[in-house]
Parts: structure tokens; C-alpha cells; sequence
């Protein structure tokens, strides 16, 4: 009788755990939003690249020219270890591939980002130019970046989904919810 009560306890403990997990993930995921961020017209300048200092893709929605650590405004793309599931459920590396495909719209060319704030990470906030290419949109019209909350590129967005182009053309999980999982994994795992 004891084990019996002894089970029952034990899994309805692993239940409790599981929902308070669960839980400590929900109300996690809408803290940690950061607020919307709007274009301030007094902090309004440019960060340019230059053959001293060329423009490096660090994943699919960060930039780095010279020392300032440029985030795209308005876009979020897959983490680069993310992987996804394509039309025919495979795993691949989208998150890679992201960054692959910033990598090459900035290849040897001069990219021009209009910051318009800082991030809680020091970053500056950008919509950035290859050319008279807005990087942020191609992003996202490629299917390699979701809109970051409400963005400008709403309507590229749709039409990505409707022609299923790059991450689109499957399963992915949003790229804020993989980070948030990952935090909790590492946490969980030092307090272990």
C-alpha cells in the first residue's frame, strides 16, 4: 500500500513539476519581452562599413561593422544552432542558413544602418542598406527572418507564408520561444 501511495505521490510531484515548468515558461516569455522598439529622432545616425572596417554577418539578424554590434530592427531569425523541419519533416540547419544568407547580401559590398535606438544589450537598433537594398526586408521576404513583434514588413512576411519560401516551406519553432527554452535548459541544468 505504501509503494502504491508512494507512486501515486511521486507522479502527481512530476506533474505538479512539469505544469509549474510549463508555467515558469509562459509568465518568463512575456516578462522577458522587450518593449516595442520605435525610431527616436534624436538619436537618429548612421554606422557605415568600410574596407577597414567590412560589415560581418554574426547570425541572421546581427551585424558587426568594425567594434558596434548592429541588431536589424524589426526581424528575428532563427538562432544559429536552431535547426527546422522542411515540407518533407528532415532537419536542417535554418539557423545557419540564415546567417549564410545575410552573409552573402553583405558580401563586398557597403552597407549603410540608420540606427534608431540602443537595445537592453548595448546593440544598435538598425534598418540596414546594401545598397538601395533594405537588408532587414530581404530577411524577411526570403523567409531566412520573422517580424519581430509589429514591423514594417508585415505584408513581406505574408507573402513569404503564402508562397512557403525558406523557413515557410515547413516547421520552425519562433526563434524567441527557442531562446527561452534554451535559458531554461542551462538554468535548470546549473541548479542540478
Amino acid at each position: 500500500m505504501e509503494r502504491k501511495l508512494s507512486k501515486i505521490y511521486t507522479s502527481c510531484h512530476h506533474h505538479r513539476a512539469f505544469s509549474s515548468f510549463l508555467w515558469l515558461i509562459i509568465i518568463n516569455f512575456i516578462v522577458l519581452l522587450p518593449a516595442r522598439a520605435e525610431p527616436d529622432a534624436t538619436t537618429e545616425s548612421v554606422i557605415r562599413s568600410s574596407s577597414e572596417n567590412p560589415a560581418f554577418a554574426v547570425d541572421g539578424d546581427s551585424l558587426e561593422i568594425g567594434t558596434r554590434r548592429i541588431r536589424l530592427m524589426g526581424i528575428d531569425a532563427p538562432e544559429y544552432d536552431q535547426s527546422c523541419k522542411n515540407a518533407a519533416g528532415k532537419l536542417y540547419p535554418c539557423g545557419q542558413q540564415s546567417a549564410d544568407f545575410l552573409a552573402q547580401l553583405i558580401k563586398n559590398r557597403n552597407i549603410v544602418c540608420h540606427i534608431h535606438k540602443k537595445d537592453k544589450y548595448d546593440r544598435d537598433l538598425c534598418t540596414c542598406y546594401a545598397g538601395n537594398t533594405d537588408i532587414n526586408a530581404e530577411m524577411i521576404r526570403s523567409g531566412h527572418a520573422i517580424v519581430y513583434l509589429e514591423s514594417a514588413y508585415d505584408s513581406l512576411q505574408r507573402a513569404a507564408q503564402a508562397q512557403k519560401i525558406g523557413i515557410w516551406n515547413g516547421i520552425f519553432m519562433h526563434p524567441r520561444l527557442f531562446r527561452l527554452l534554451k535559458y531554461q535548459q542551462k538554468k535548470a541544468l546549473k541548479t542540478n
